[in-house]
């Protein structure tokens, strides 16, 4: 992958659980990686559902293969223009190449 389509700065949050006091859990995210990455914006899409109007807005995030992108998943989030972007895939690209996430930010 080229240095130039890597011109946004990407932050990948990964879900901690902590335990209380009292036993319950707190879920937090904490940033696991900030990367340089290069952003393909997908489509937005509308949807009726309920009553009640949404977007979604996809895209596709490009950033070198490392430790830390091999080991993304759908249980990570991303950071990024002012939203969070839910993954719905992580795919390595050739031989350590880059990693290919697409995920989607919801608006209400």
């Amino acid at each position: 992958m080229k240095a130039g389509p890597r011109n946004r700065k990407i932050v990948f949050q990964r879900r901690t659980v902590i335990i209380d006091d009292y036993g319950g859990e707190i879920t937090s995210w904490t940033d696991y990686a900030v990367l340089w990455g290069g952003v393909i914006w997908g489509t937005g899409a509308e949807r009726r559902e309920a009553a009640q109007l949404s977007a979604s807005q996809p895209a596709t995030f490009r950033v070198l293969a490392n430790s830390e992108t091999l080991a993304l998943s759908v249980e990570d989030r991303i950071s990024f223009a002012g939203g969070l972007w839910n993954i719905t895939s992580v795919v390595p690209l050739g031989l350590n190449e880059g990693v290919e996430v697409t995920a989607i930010r919801a608006a209400a």
